[in-house]
């Protein structure tokens, strides 16, 4: 009974939220029509800017899939306004863990084990806290050093429930206002999720992806350890580095900056265009750089595989960027299934070095706003679900590549994989 009731309160919220959202933007519409232009867009980022809070203090209350989805419009620069991905971006840091004593029950009930039987030494204290699960470092009996990733036990029914809010709601919207459907990136998210939360699913991709590398220098994936995979929790090598972003540490380990970028860059193209298999959630956080300027990938709970006429188009789009060709962009969007608003070559070019070419991860604002009004005049209206995965990690390396000074943006360094991808 007061599952149920807890449910219904969730479900309850996200309506008031999203009905305080439309009614507020449908006033401010109304209002700005009768302003000046300046006054106007004044108007537009002060609602902007509170509903932005609004809905991160939606995520962090409510968990789960809203942290995840916060998190993914959170990169989302081509989409949606400033104040939005400037506020759910700080959602990557945000989930507080669950308490100890619900990660040893999860543990032991997954494999029928005492955690002293399991492990050697395990700290209690997290490594880190995401959206679905938390990871701990621990020690097995035969003394390697591991993490442990654990699931939060009441995550997969929450999810299942804000699935259907998250749908229901997107489509009252996009049936009252069509040039606002979100239904594509709900639908995305919503194909996403169930995939994250099956850790034997994520076991085998981390397998796969580590063979795929195992021969590109400079690139780590953490071996998965045998008999410690369970659907809710995982277990794999720990690997002693430090976090992309803290650039003192970093710069440390890596001094030579194009290097760094270039193995980064190098890890993604060879997923992408050669394996047709990569990891699909890429941000910061999930990239180590270890001594001697190696890159370590971790995270490959959602993994997709990319069809072959899927993983052509992308090479085309890279070529067709790099080489600033709209008529071989034009061939590649269409193959892909993007249309845009504007097809003349000047428009074309402009919207793809808005959404490809580099742009530091720590932009100051100004920039982030020029870069929305250009693509507003020129929208994406249409995109396919694995492009928009794609643009997420083009997302990660421009801005990678942009923070580390790298001169070259990442269609170019990404050149020779298109051109291998289109000779196979």
């Amino acid at each position: 009974m007061f599952e149920t009731v807890r449910r219904l309160r969730r479900s309850a919220r996200v309506a008031r939220t999203g009905a305080r959202i439309y009614l507020g933007y449908k006033r401010t519409q109304r209002r700005a029509r009768k302003l000046p232009p300046a006054a106007a867009e004044a108007a537009w980022t002060a609602r902007h800017e509170e509903f932005a809070e609004l809905l991160y203090r939606l995520a962090t209350d409510l968990r789960g899939l809203y942290i995840k989805s916060g998190q993914f419009l959170g990169t989302r620069t081509d989409l949606l306004p400033e104040p939005y991905t400037r506020s759910l971006s700080r959602l990557q840091d945000a989930v507080p863990p669950h308490p100890f004593p619900v990660v040893r029950r999860t543990i032991e009930e997954q494999f029928g084990a005492a955690l002293e039987d399991l492990f050697a030494a395990f700290d209690p204290e997290p490594l880190a806290s995401a959206s679905l699960a938390q990871v701990h470092r621990a020690r097995l009996p035969d003394g390697r050093d591991v993490v442990v990733k654990v699931q939060y036990p009441e995550v997969a029914g929450l999810v299942r429930l804000d699935v259907r809010n998250l749908k229901a709601l997107v489509g009252i919207v996009a049936r009252l206002e069509p040039n606002f459907d979100y239904r594509t990136v709900v639908n995305e998210i919503a194909s996403q999720v169930p995939m994250e939360l099956d850790f034997e699913r994520e076991a085998e991709m981390t397998r796969r992806v580590r063979a795929n590398l195992a021969h590109l220098p400079g690139v780590v994936v953490p071996a998965v350890v045998d008999g410690y995979v369970r659907p809710k929790v995982l277990v794999t090598e720990y690997v002693e580095g430090v976090r992309l972003l803290d650039a003192e540490r970093r710069d440390a380990h890596a001094p030579d900056r194009a290097a760094l970028a270039a193995a980064i860059t190098n890890a993604y193209g060879h997923q992408i265009m050669v394996d047709g298999l990569f990891q699909a959630d890429p941000h910061p956080g999930n990239i180590l750089v270890l001594p001697g300027g190696r890159v370590a990938l971790l995270d490959f709970g959602l993994t997709k595989e990319l069809p072959d006429a899927a993983r052509r188009g992308f090479a085309r789009l890279v070529l067709g960027t790099a080489n600033r060709d709209p008529g071989e962009i034009l061939a590649a969007f269409r193959e892909l299934g993007v249309r845009v608003r504007n097809e003349e070559p000047g428009a074309l070019l402009a919207t793809l070095a808005i959404l490809f070419e580099p742009r530091p991860i720590d932009a100051p604002r100004a920039e982030l706003r020029e870069r929305n009004r250009a693509l507003r005049s020129n929208p994406v209206e249409q995109i396919p679900g694995d492009l928009v995965l794609l643009g997420r990690v083009i997302g990660l390396l421009r801005g990678v590549c942009a923070s580390l000074g790298t001169p070259l943006s990442p269609m170019q360094m990404l050149r020779p994989y298109a051109e291998r991808a289109l000779a196979r």
